[in-house]
């Protein structure tokens, strides 16, 4: 690792500001302390990624963050993998209860059962906290840098600097000697794409890949064993592209319904994103209500909302599909005046009560789903209240 420039030069005479970043360390009973628990990193050194993670042998949770230090051409990038914990320490500055110095930038950092992963450029690693050290089981070659990184069951989804995404499958045999990771598809390599966050969305038994690029668009993929010639097996099919308006560095898949897991994701413009997988039937009624209020209704300018949403980029290898839509458009139907909204059912042919129960749900903020239900009021509350 070159940690000095290889040629001799002078300081300046006024010396130079150095950036130095901190980590802080809080639980959400008691924000108005913040900083309690602390760390300063090294002088140039970012960190790159971070998660909770609950591996045996450490603390439970515990905070798993990586970090790279990228100063000039002259010097090697390089890398640092620490893992934090605040049981049993006293406010203050926190040292890393394990860290490792590495030849690479540390891009993304996560948990697969009781392995540790993270990403050395382009490898991904497997590893097992074993006699007080860490020991690598698996490997896996992506493209070109790996940026971000997501698993549901034993299926992994890869998020590339330049080439998109990487669909991969990690099996471990019974005896627990064997272990692979094994590429099953990847996007289209006609479309190059810088991958920011990404994550699944599931809707009972269809799963769907999301990726998230630098230009504020959400690419969404599927994975299909069987190929038309053009996608499916080892390409995924692209299902739609839907522009959000800025990019979104942050991606969390939560379960708001039964069968259904949504993707929330936080834009660089201060808005929290929802994406949020529904059937066929809603998605064609809400598709033809949508439609119909692009040409009904004025706009500001005269300018179509769809249209602003539609992503602009290289031909791909299919035409583009249309399975992402705008569900802020919807609240302007539930809030028209009863005249409009029956005249829009009636040229969908459909009881506008019906119309209102199939769409207002896609509306409506899926954080709702997740506030915990209010305790029932015992009878004798309830008398004296009354």
């Amino acid at each position: 690792i070159v940690r000095t420039p290889p040629v001799e030069f002078s300081p300046p005479p006024m010396p130079r500001t150095q950036p130095r970043f901190e980590l802080w360390i809080d639980g959400a009973k008691d924000l108005a302390k913040l900083g309690r628990y602390r760390f300063t990193f090294d002088t140039g050194e970012h960190v790159l990624s971070m998660q909770w993670v609950a591996l045996p042998g450490f603390p439970s949770p515990s905070l798993a963050v990586g970090t790279g230090v990228n100063i000039g051409e002259d010097l090697t990038c390089r890398g640092r993998i620490l893992i934090f914990s605040t049981r049993d320490r006293e406010p203050g500055v926190l040292p890393a209860i394990y860290q490792r110095a590495l030849k690479w930038p540390v891009t993304a950092v996560g948990q697969h059962g009781n392995y540790f992963l993270h990403s050395e450029g382009f490898k991904l690693f497997f590893e097992k906290w074993e006699n007080s050290n860490f020991n690598k089981l698996a490997f896996f070659d992506a493209s070109m840098c790996v940026t971000a990184m997501a698993s549901i069951k034993n299926f992994l989804l890869l998020g590339d600097l330049r080439k998109g995404l990487d669909f991969v499958q990690w099996k471990e045999e019974n005896d627990g000697n064997t272990r692979t990771l094994k590429r099953l598809s990847r996007s289209p390599p006609s479309g190059f794409i810088t991958v920011l966050a990404c994550d699944f969305v599931v809707c009972g038994k269809s799963l769907g890949l999301v990726a998230l690029d630098h230009t504020g668009t959400a690419h969404l993929y599927q994975y299909s064993p069987h190929s038309d010639g053009r996608e499916g097996d080892q390409l995924l099919r692209s299902c739609a592209t839907f522009s959000m308006g800025y990019p979104c560095r942050a991606a969390l898949r939560l379960q708001t319904e039964a069968g259904v897991q949504c993707m929330f994701m936080a834009s660089g413009g201060g808005e929290l994103l929802c994406l949020r997988p529904i059937d066929d039937t809603v998605y064609r009624i809400v598709a033809t209500l949508l439609g119909m209020l692009a040409t009904r209704l004025p706009y500001r300018c005269g300018m179509n909302p769809r249209a602003f949403r539609h992503h602009e980029g290289p031909p791909a290898l299919v035409a583009p599909r249309k399975n992402i839509e705008d569900a802020v458009l919807l609240r302007l139907f539930a809030f028209l005046s009863t005249p409009l909204q029956a005249g829009v059912a009636e040229k969908m042919r459909l009881p506008l009560l019906s119309l209102l129960k199939s769409t207002l749900p896609c509306a409506t903020c899926q954080l709702l789903n997740l506030a915990p239900a209010l305790p029932a009021k015992s009878a004798g509350v309830g008398q004296g209240g009354a």
